[in-house]
């Protein structure tokens, strides 16, 4: 059954990576900086689905032992250093459902600058690519909703155009979202709390998830 459920959250996070192809092709060249090495995206932690987190710990045990031990080691070192911030179980890794926008801004903000413990330096490289979170997966174009950005481009891209070429590029949320429910069905299936969100280091070492 977990098999099925990874090979069914991969198809999932495919229809991610389809919505960027499809903003990126109407790019014009230069506009996009985005490419194999450039890992601004990847520094400070962010929420995560706990499908997400699931995958994510499924790319994490493909890897060799060394690796694993790398990333297991600079995850507890982000969990443990942010623990008395974090809103939430730091144990099992889990957010709070009912934390307040205040205690997230603190939380976020204190390790703003800390790197993702998925993240290879000085390759840039992301350990789990192809397992990598939808945010990951679509970060660089903005993100619209109903004719409005709500979430704005890479600062690297479309340097000196307007808001009319992040808009032409723009990730429509509501195609992004439509995989959600899809998504809380596979957690609960693999016995996680529905809702809920971690982050990525939470949800390597974070008790919740200590079955996936």
């Amino acid at each position: 059954m977990w098999t099925k459920l990874i090979k069914r959250l991969k198809n999932l996070f495919r229809r991610a990576d389809l919505l960027w192809a499809e903003g990126a092709r109407t790019a014009r060249p230069g506009e996009l900086s985005c490419r194999a090495g450039c890992f601004g995206c990847c520094i400070g932690p962010f929420e995560i689905s706990l499908a997400e987190a699931v995958l994510a710990r499924a790319g994490l045990e493909r890897l060799g032992p060394e690796e694993q031990k790398r990333i297991r080691d600079r995850a507890e070192e982000i969990v443990g250093g942010s623990k008395k911030l974090f809103p939430g179980d730091a144990d099992s890794g889990l957010l709070d459902p009912e934390r307040t926008e205040v205690a997230d801004d603190v939380y976020f903000t204190s390790v703003a600058n800390v790197a993702c413990p998925m993240l290879e330096l000085p390759s840039g490289r992301c350990r789990i690519y192809e397992e990598r979170p939808i945010t990951c997966r679509t970060y660089g174009l903005a993100w619209m909703r109903e004719g409005e950005v709500v979430y704005p481009a890479c600062s690297l891209n479309f340097v000196g155009e307007g808001d009319a070429r992040q808009r032409e590029t723009a990730i429509d949320l509501n195609r992004l979202l439509s995989g959600d429910q899809e998504m809380a069905e596979v957690a609960r299936r693999a016995g996680l709390p529905a809702g809920a969100e971690t982050t990525l280091a939470h949800a390597v070492t974070g008790s919740a998830f200590k079955r996936t």
